[in-house]
């Protein structure tokens, strides 16, 4: 019983050097400031691949096959790598 005592002395210690929250009622409380911090602001932009005129990319898309054929590119299996053919 005694062994706790000077835990929960500290603990009291502790708590009563805590400042008493402000009132949220009260409209003279001070506040502290607000400070915002963007999450972005340390990173860089991407990079964006230069912009092709619409025509010709839809003529290229035309010529390989279409939607399609790009559908059919992303359901074929994977091919093989070459430490798997070992």
């Amino acid at each position: 019983m005694f062994r706790c005592f000077p835990a929960a002395a500290l603990a009291l210690v502790a708590m009563s050097a805590v400042a008493d929250p402000a009132d949220p009622a009260d409209p003279r409380a001070t506040v502290p400031p607000l400070i915002h911090r963007s999450t972005l602001a340390g990173r860089t932009a991407p990079d964006h691949p230069e912009l092709a005129d619409w025509r010709t990319v839809n003529e290229r898309v035309r010529a390989v096959g279409g939607w399609k054929a790009y559908l059919k590119q992303t359901q074929a299996p994977d091919a093989p790598t070459p430490e798997a053919a070992k």
